[in-house]
């Protein structure tokens, strides 16, 4: 069975892609079915070695192989996987880490997560302090910018349009709320914040 075939085969029944209304391609808020999101992603980790930037062209040359259909569900899902990310508790421990963390670069910075694969999306979700296993000057030296482009871009050379969104991604930042004017980080990960009190200083 090719990836068309399991990628169609596993939406929901009953939410099936109609034929192409918008020139070669159908706007949908379905989502790829996960575990094919999530080879994609592995795939193109594993032929990057681990380097970011060139994720970004591996994803780029995996998603040519894909219809303007399939790019449509995979934005979607990454989207949606990126909106699930957005938690206060995801944006403190990255905010420690990193000595500050704007709006701009937390988005970046959960596309970047993504962009590492399945198991540590989700351990990081679920415990942003497991990012203390990292080291501090590899995940600051990286541009966290970028994997998030790359379905749009190969949308545009296929159809020669932009890719217009209909599935309503989260942006409201969920979670405990903190303030870094006072101890609110520190009581939330102590660990985190013992590890990088004196990193910036």
């Amino acid at each position: 069975m090719g990836l068309f075939d399991k990628l169609f085969g596993a939406i929901k029944k009953g939410s099936s892609i109609e034929p192409p209304k918008n020139g070669n391609y159908t706007l949908t808020d379905n989502l790829m079915d996960e575990e094919i999101f999530w080879n994609i992603i592995k795939t193109t980790k594993d032929n990057s070695n681990g380097d970011f930037e060139e994720q970004q062209e591996e994803l780029a040359k995996e998603l040519r192989k894909l219809t303007p259909d399939e790019i449509i569900l995979f934005g979607n899902r990454f989207r949606y996987f990126r909106g699930q990310a957005n938690t206060w508790e995801l944006w403190g421990a990255i905010y420690i880490i990193h000595g500050g963390c704007g709006d701009d670069s937390f988005n970046d910075f959960r596309e970047w997560v993504i962009g590492q694969g399945k198991e540590f999306y989700n351990k990081t979700i679920k415990d942003p302090e497991t990012l203390i296993d990292l080291d501090a000057d590899t995940i600051n030296e990286i541009g966290w910018e970028g994997l998030g482009y790359v379905y749009s871009t190969v949308f545009k050379e296929l159809t020669g349009q932009e890719m217009e969104y209909t599935y309503r991604e989260n942006h409201e930042t969920t979670g405990q709320e903190w303030e870094e004017e006072n101890d609110d980080l520190n009581n939330m990960f102590p660990k985190l914040y013992d590890k990088y009190k004196d990193y910036y200083n």
